[in-house]
């Protein structure tokens, strides 16, 4: 009889754990490629910066290169704990998309830190001017984007 109630308190167990088990788990990959698709349905759409209104856009195509620069200043970011467009060592947005390979030419660099949802950066890069500007401008072709715990990377190119 203990056999049994050991068996059967092991299969509640389980029963118990793949009830709880989350349907979807976020990944940052999965976080990169919504933010990157986010910010194309904002051109197709267009927008307001700031009084501005900024027509619709072509979309981004991705970029490995730019992808790269981006990761690897997310995780800089988050490893040195700072917070900044230019790294504590001086390395520019310009110099890291050249250090990952990127051809074309540098755009713009938007960064964010400190929230949990893809959403949420976009609306805090609408809210401010430059950043959304840098979303919108029609001379960027290319897009990165990296994303290490909270901090969130979209590098900005236009190929040669």
């Amino acid at each position: 009889m203990n056999k049994y109630l050991i068996l059967s308190g092991g299969m509640l167990l389980f029963v118990l754990l793949t009830q709880c088990k989350k349907d979807e788990i976020t990944t940052p990959e999965n976080n990169v490629s919504l933010l990157i698709s986010r910010i194309n349905l904002l051109r197709q759409s267009g927008c307001n910066c700031g009084t501005e209104y900024m027509a619709p856009v072509p979309s981004l195509s991705s970029n490995n290169q730019l992808q790269n620069a981006a990761t690897m200043h997310a995780k800089d970011m988050a490893e040195q704990n700072y917070f900044d467009h230019l790294s504590p060592n001086g390395v520019t947005p310009a110099e890291r998309a050249i250090e990952a390979g990127y051809k074309g030419d540098f755009r713009a660099e938007n960064l964010a830190r400190g929230y949990l949802e893809v959403d949420q950066v976009i609306n805090a890069w609408k809210i401010s001017v430059s950043h959304c500007k840098a979303m919108m401008d029609a001379k960027s072709k290319e897009i990165g984007a990296g994303m290490t715990q909270n901090y969130w990377v979209v590098t900005f190119g236009s190929s040669l």
